[in-house]
């Protein structure tokens, strides 16, 4: 399993560094790059990072929002700068959610319209943070797993499997957690995300460290592809070095991950 650090386009250049000596050391085998959009002059800053570098779309939270009709134009601005990244990055993957509200159609459609190959769809919990989106539809497209695979097959494209997610969901729904899991296993993810959760409960993604919270993520790992590329969306707590991010990738390795 290839273990990789989740970074953001605005992260502090300790980061970039820190990533590199991880990288040399055999501790971060790839990072994956949320872009924010507007931050075009980053691109060049994890040029020189070695290991493969994968390519997130932004979220909700940078007003991207492919369920919604209305921010089709802006959309398609914001995902040409995503493109610029993957490009200049030389990445084969960019990781795009579904969106909150509108419809799955309107996903699609937007998705399709974009015409790039390198687009991994990624699921969701069945219900987006209030922070993002404090009034109107905040059902997350793509977090069912019969929606998902109704736009995969719509959109014929790779699939990440975001396993917190997938336990937030079931939750929100009351299925058997380890049981969605291994519906979206059935999918041939080509990469999973892991964080912690607050509680093993809860119906919103927290993110916290992995170990700090109540997921059972050893036994979620055991049923998740072994030979696919797993990122950490876990918590920095320094600004100047990633040893909580190796610690993490440790701890993975030393119970035969």
């Amino acid at each position: 399993m290839k273990i990789g650090l989740k970074v953001w386009a605005c992260n502090p250049i300790a980061h970039r560094d820190a990533a590199i000596k991880l990288a040399e050391q055999g501790l971060c085998d790839f990072a994956e790059i949320y872009v924010v959009p507007g931050m075009l002059d980053k691109i060049r800053l994890w040029q020189s990072f070695p290991n493969e570098k994968v390519i997130h779309a932004p979220h909700l939270g940078h007003h991207f929002n492919l369920a919604d009709a209305e921010l089709r134009e802006s959309n398609r601005a914001v995902f040409s700068e995503v493109q610029q990244f993957a490009d200049q990055l030389q990445s084969n993957i960019i990781i795009c959610h579904g969106g909150t509200g509108g419809t799955p159609e309107e996903s699609v459609r937007q998705l399709s319209g974009f015409n790039d190959p390198r687009i991994v769809l990624e699921n969701k919990p069945f219900w987006q943070h209030p922070d993002y989106m404090p009034h109107g539809d905040r059902h997350c497209r793509g977090a069912v797993f019969e929606e998902f695979v109704s736009m995969v097959n719509a959109l014929n494209v790779r699939i990440c499997h975001d396993v917190a997610h997938t336990v937030c969901m079931a939750n929100s729904l009351q299925l058997d957690p380890i049981s969605e899991i291994r519906r979206f296993e059935s999918l041939a993810p080509v990469i999973h995300h892991l964080s912690d959760l607050a509680s093993a409960d809860d119906q919103l993604d927290t993110h916290e460290a992995l170990g700090q919270g109540e997921l059972d993520w050893i036994t979620i790992l055991k049923n998740i592809d072994q030979s696919t590329r797993l990122t950490l969306e876990t918590p920095k707590r320094s600004a100047g070095d990633l040893d909580d991010f190796a610690q993490e990738v440790r701890l993975i390795r030393q119970n035969g991950f």
